[in-house]
Parts: C-alpha cells; sequence; structure tokens
C-alpha cells in the first residue's frame, strides 16, 4: 500500500477510507440499527441526525488501527458505533451550551427542536453506547471509554471556566498573532484543554481497536501514544479552521506543524508489531488529513 498523496479535500478521506471500504459501509447500517427507538419523537431527531453524518473520522481510525493489528471482528464494530455515538452525543450538548444553532450546514437539533430536545437526544446516545459495550467481554474496553468520558467532562468544564475568565477582563489590544500567544493563552494550557476535550476520545479510539482484535499492550500502548498525539493534531487544525477565536488559532498554528511531525514519528516503531504493517500508509495519510484539511 503506497503512501497517499492529499489534497485536502473530501475525496481525500474517501482515498483513505478505501482499504476499509466494506467496514465502512456495515457501521452505517450498523449505527441506524443501534440508533432505532420505537418512540416517534426520538426516532424524528434520530433520523434527523443520521441525515446529516459527520466525516466519520472515528470510527474510520477504528477500523483502521484495528486492521493494523488483526482481523476486525463484531467487538470492533460495536467499538465504532460507540464512538461515533459518543461523539454526536458530545455535539448535541455543545451546541446548547455554545448557543450554537447550525451543524455541519443544516439547523442543529436545539435549532430545529430546542435545548430540551437535545439534552434529551444527547442522553439517549450515550444510554444506547452503553448499551452496546455492556457484555462482560467488553469490560476493558468499556472502562477505558467511561474514563475518557470522564475526562472530556472535565475538560469542557475546564474550558468553560477560562471562557468566563477571558471575558471578565478588560480587552487589550494585541498587535500579532505572536503576542496573543504569549500573552493571552499560554501553550501549557492550550494543550492540556484540547487534550482533554478532543485527542482523549481520539486515543479511545486507537486502544479500544487495539484490545478488540487482541493487539499485545506494548502495541495498544504505542497506539495509544499515536491516538492522543493524532487527537491533538485533529484540533489543532479545527482550531486554526476558526476565525472567530484569534487566541486559539494562534497558538495552534505555532504548535500544529511539530505535533504532527511528532503523530508522524509515533506510528514509526509501531510496524514490527503489527501484523498487517500495510495500514500505517492510511494512518499516516490520515494524519496528514488531519492536520491540513479545510473541511
Amino acid at each position: 500500500m503506497k503512501d497517499l498523496i492529499l489534497n485536502n479535500k473530501r475525496s481525500d478521506l474517501d482515498c483513505i477510507a478505501a482499504p476499509v471500504k466494506v467496514c465502512m459501509a456495515r457501521f452505517e447500517s450498523d449505527f441506524a440499527a443501534a440508533l432505532g427507538v420505537s418512540e416517534m419523537p426520538m426516532q424524528v431527531i434520530v433520523d434527523f441526525l443520521l441525515d446529516t453524518p459527520g466525516k466519520r473520522f472515528r470510527p474510520l481510525l477504528v477500523f483502521l488501527v484495528a486492521s493494523l493489528c488483526g482481523e476486525v471482528n463484531g467487538q470492533t464494530h460495536r467499538v465504532a458505533s460507540f464512538v461515533e455515538m459518543l461523539h454526536t452525543a458530545t455535539l448535541l450538548h455543545d451546541d446548547v451550551v455554545d448557543g450554537d444553532l447550525e451543524r455541519r450546514g443544516k439547523p442543529s437539533v436545539n435549532a430545529r427542536w430546542d435545548n430540551l430536545s437535545a439534552v434529551l437526544a444527547g442522553d439517549y446516545l450515550l444510554a444506547r453506547a452503553l448499551l452496546l459495550l455492556s457484555d462482560p467481554q467488553d469490560a476493558a474496553i468499556l472502562s477505558e471509554m467511561l474514563q475518557t468520558s470522564l475526562t472530556m467532562s472535565v475538560g469542557e468544564l475546564v474550558q468553560h471556566q477560562r471562557r468566563k475568565e477571558c471575558l471578565a477582563k478588560e480587552p487589550v489590544a494585541v498587535p500579532s498573532r505572536e503576542n496573543i500567544v504569549s500573552e493571552s493563552l499560554p501553550e501549557e494550557a492550550y494543550l492540556d484543554i484540547i487534550t482533554h476535550k478532543t485527542a482523549r476520545l481520539i486515543r479511545s479510539c486507537c486502544v479500544a481497536a487495539a484490545l478488540s482484535v487482541g493487539a499485545p499492550q506494548k502495541l495498544v500502548e504505542g497506539l495509544g501514544r499515536f491516538g492522543l498525539l493524532l487527537g491533538q493534531v485533529f484540533q489543532m487544525r479545527d482550531d486554526v479552521l476558526d476565525a472567530d477565536d484569534p487566541q486559539t488559532a494562534a497558538c495552534a498554528e505555532k504548535l500544529l506543524p511539530q505535533y504532527q511531525s511528532l503523530a508522524m514519528e509515533a506510528l514509526d516503531p509501531l510496524s514490527p508489531m503489527a501484523q498487517h504493517p500495510e495500514y500505517l500508509a492510511s494512518l499516516r495519510g490520515l494524519t496528514t488529513f488531519c492536520a491540513t484539511r479545510s473541511l
């Protein structure tokens, strides 16, 4: 499998996903089935969510990592649906907290219905996700995911507190992005926020995927390190693209090249331990996509 040449477009993600396209097709079917509900008010919202899918980045990562380590199985598919449900639930809650009225080019659930409906829909997704990993054989993976959920909640609260503190301060004139970084957002604080709110879940995608196919502990640990760095890269690129927050964008822009390199380097030691090392090319392509994408 050759290294991928990317142009930062949606088609690039399709190219990266090509080796696991059968898994991704089954994922869409499994995901819709797992979200099924007989009560009409909730089913209407579920159908709305299914009609506005995102990039499916996290399930894709799960299948690529599992394929690197072994053979994708039923537990791997449950992990993929779990992480997408957890991610979607956090978006529903975030839109309520932030008052966002649009998501993926369409009205958000809280805009289309109301805040209470969005919160309850998010709670429903979390409950359905937990049911997916409720078998005793899923205990280690569920423990990983629950710890990540706790970390994400703490990270969101830390970010919310920082916003309040920033709003309480008098605005100051800042002449350049470099000064914004040094005066308004220390790198350590920025890394702590994005690790909690985004990178930890992407790390858990890698860890859970590896566990689902019985990967050795050293490989699981190595993929966890890669996943954390990939998650930081993913959020840094998001922040660079966010013109509404120049302080965060400046910090992200400064750190992004370094962390992209670190993520790439984290893949190098994994080849001797992997059952199918050819999937490393896809993971490198995914890293490049995360660091350079425009969507």
